[in-house]
């Protein structure tokens, strides 16, 4: 994990010593400092400027050393400069491809190595990149521009226009350093937030102006303006492998994911939260550890006193915590939240992500990675299983095709807080509808007449598109945050789209949910930890957060400039502040419940007054 950030503007030629161009790069620089602060580096052209913040932890060693970035070549008579967030995970099999081509890769730095790549075959190089990556191109004899990110948007990289500018960069605030730049939520902006929050359209920030590079996706800017171009598509297919060479593959390609992000310039850890994903990550790690791995956990204050067992989370994690610590011999540390803690880290979540999260779910995630931090900065996680394994409840619903997005069935509660004449002219199910839409469309089904045997197809890939985009962002930022870098081996590209065109009787076999993720499990964990139920990233029920958070929305509504007035209904934000929270049913995935609702408003408060947003609506 680095960050990279930039702007050009094709047809300017700033002088050598640009007063604009150094504070400008230096301001967006320094706005993502935490995401890379062991080396700094800018590279400036006549037409702007590019930076680089590297951080050491992200660094995975390999056959090709890293360079010091900005990366500039001269090939041909012009000049190339590269700047790479993240990793690659193929560098041999690039190497190859130029070696046959009689190109010699010898003592050649990864850098180098994506650039020459790049020279050689063109914009069609990026289809061979495996990885997580967010890349910056810069063709200075064609003043052209080039940003690619990763099939599975691993990485982030948003970019906007101001003038004749193209400005990009890894994280929103960086681009809202670069001079004339507002912040403004207009109606589009604040319809997505209400109708698909916390999830983004892909290619939404949300922001008035700013986008994001969608996932598999590569923009061009140049004097003839901005174009988009995908090149990666999860293609349908038959899948003819028999169940044996299934599990065969996938432990092929599984393993594949882990060995590739093991090598570490310093210590690793793992979250372990005794569920089947995290505990699979951490055996394979401890069994390539010499000395006892470091694992770290969560938990909130009094959640024996207070939790209460659902179908979305049946039973607390600590007793399997401590049953795989203790069986793997790990060297086990137990992070606990309280109520004020969840609550100072709601705006803290908002800071690092630039906008409203996924509440307390976030907020407890941030200061979990946070305290690991302090003792680690190269942490694994078992984030993405869910999605690829189909570990969540949507995906065993086979009865009916819900037709919208499964983990968000019902828009009302969304809606409980909202004035009326917003709930009456925003197009909030025009907006969940389309959205809905066009992404089934993109892998050729139609989301209302969907076969019954490509209803699964559409729910797996809806779910890696937005809820799994979500928590990859989450992660990311979390991480990003606290200058750690966060390895997820299970955001693995080859091993998606193997599991996208799997049928659903073989993935839950015998009715068994993540059956083929169980059966890799076999002789490598306990059984009563391959067999555990499935029970999500934990959150409090503790009654006493619940009347923290109703207490800080209503304190804020008591203020007549309280921004929250043009959007919330004060007389019902305080009628369901004195009301029991349903905690069982939630509106978003299988957190996020009456609770969250109000703690995701106050998000809302956070991020139109820490970012002084101008609504438009």
């Amino acid at each position: 994990m680095s960050s990279i950030a930039g702007f050009f503007q094709p047809n300017t030629v700033y002088s050598k010593e640009n007063e604009f161009c150094i504070k400008t790069i230096h301001d967006m620089s320094q706005a993502l400092i935490h995401r890379g602060p062991d080396e700094q580096s800018y590279y400036y052209f006549p037409q702007g400027a590019l930076s680089q913040n590297f951080l050491l932890a992200g660094y995975i060693p390999g056959t090709f050393p890293h360079e010091i970035q900005p990366v500039t070549i001269t090939y041909h008579e012009s000049t190339y400069t590269l700047l790479l967030d993240g990793f690659i995970s193929n560098p041999e099999q690039l190497a190859m491809a130029l070696e046959v081509r009689q190109i010699s890769t010898k003592d050649m730095s990864l850098e180098k190595l994506l650039l020459l790549s790049f020279l050689t075959l063109g914009v069609e190089f990026i289809k061979e990149v495996r990885g997580a990556f967010a890349i910056a191109i810069y063709d200075e004899g064609e003043r052209q521009l080039y940003l690619f990110r990763d099939a599975l948007g691993l990485r982030p990289l948003f970019y906007t226009q101001k003038a004749q500018a193209l400005i990009f960069a890894s994280e929103i605030k960086a681009l809202l350093q670069y001079p004339g730049l507002q912040a403004i939520l207009d109606r589009d902006g604040l319809t997505e937030l209400i109708s698909l929050g916390p999830a983004r359209k892909p290619g939404s920030a949300i922001f008035q102006g700013i986008s994001e590079v969608k996932p598999g996706h590569y923009m061009i800017y140049n004097r003839d303006g901005l174009k988009e171009k995908a090149f990666h598509h999860f293609e349908i297919k038959e899948h003819t492998d028999s169940y044996e060479e299934t599990k065969e593959n996938i432990t092929y390609l599984l393993n594949q994911s882990i060995d590739s992000l093991k090598h570490a310039v310093m210590p690793i850890s793992s979250f372990l939260s005794g569920g089947l994903d995290s505990s699979i990550v951490t055996a394979k790690l401890t069994a390539e550890t010499p000395t006892p791995l470091a694992t770290y956990s969560l938990e909130f204050d009094n959640s024996r006193q207070h939790f209460k067992s659902n179908a979305f989370q049946p039973a607390l994690d600590a007793p399997y915590v401590q049953e795989m610590a203790t069986y793997l011999g790990t060297k086990h540390t137990i992070y606990n939240c309280n109520n004020q803690i969840q609550l100072d880290y709601l705006k803290k979540s908002v800071l690092a992500h630039d906008l409203p999260t996924m509440a307390d779910v976030d907020s407890s995630y941030l200061y979990f990675c946070e305290m690991a931090g302090k003792q680690h900065k190269i942490v694994f996680t078992g984030e993405c299983a869910d999605e690829i394994f189909c570990g969540y409840p949507w995906y065993h619903n086979t009865e009916a095709d819900p037709g919208t997005f499964p983990w968000s069935l019902d828009l009302s509660p969304r809606l409980t807080l909202l004035k009326d004449d917003l709930i009456n002219t925003l197009p909030i199910e025009e907006c969940v509808e389309s959205a809905y839409q066009n992404t089934c469309n993109e892998i050729g089904i139609d989301g209302k007449n969907t076969p019954s045997d490509m209803v699964h197809r559409k729910t797996f890939y809806l779910t890696i598109r937005y809820f799994m985009q979500t928590l990859v962002n989450r992660g990311d930022r979390a991480a990003a945050a606290n200058s750690m870098d966060a390895r997820v081996p299970f955001a693995h590209q080859e091993l998606t789209e193997y599991l996208f065109n799997i049928p659903y009787e073989m993935k839950a076999q015998n009715g068994e949910r993540k059956h083929l993720l169980r059966e890799y499990a076999i002789g490598l964990l306990p059984e009563a930890i391959r067999t555990r139920k499935k029970s999500p990233y934990p959150k409090t029920y503790d009654p006493g957060y619940e009347a923290l958070i109703n207490q800080e929305l209503l304190r804020a509504l008591s203020k007549t400039d309280c921004p929250l007035h043009a959007i919330v209904d004060k007389q019902k934000a305080e009628s369901f502040c004195r009301q029991v929270k349903d905690l069982g049913r939630p509106w978003y995935g299988q957190l996020m419940a009456g609770p969250q609702l109000i703690a995701h408003y106050l998000q809302i408060l956070y991020w139109i007054e820490e970012y002084k947003i101008k609504i438009e609506i």
